[in-house]
């Protein structure tokens, strides 16, 4: 389960290539910024996004799709993971994240999630 990518990355297939020969360039962007589904990987899929026009690209390995602050100093990040391919919602109360789709407080969701915490907390100081 929490191989997933290294499993799904490592053997070369994308998903148009049964043989693992040839691999489309999308695919080969997915794969050198999430490998083993680090936090730090998740920062560089958030600097990624960040930086990207169309927020929404399959190209991107974690985009956001929603950003939720409720009551009682929760949050909820709700994240759309392209390797995956689903919806990953990731909690944030009282400044501990966890992720519901890893089962997980370390994972690369975690680490997107968090710097979007920082750019929304940034962004209501100024």
């Amino acid at each position: 389960m929490f191989n997933k990518r290294r499993d799904e990355l490592s053997n070369g297939a994308g998903s148009s290539d049964i043989f693992g020969t040839r691999r489309k360039a999308s695919d080969k962007v997915l794969a050198t910024i999430v490998r083993n589904n680090t936090v730090d990987e998740g920062i560089s899929a958030f600097t990624l996004w960040l930086g990207v026009n169309g927020k929404n690209s399959a190209a991107i390995p974690i985009t956001m799709k929603q950003f939720r602050s409720g009551i009682n100093n929760k949050v909820v990040v709700s994240l759309r993971d392209n390797i995956l391919q689903k919806d990953i919602h990731v909690g944030i109360v009282d400044g501990i994240p966890f992720c519901n789709g890893c089962r997980s407080n370390d994972c690369a969701h975690i680490g997107f999630a968090v710097c979007a915490e920082q750019l929304n907390l940034r962004s209501k100081l100024e």
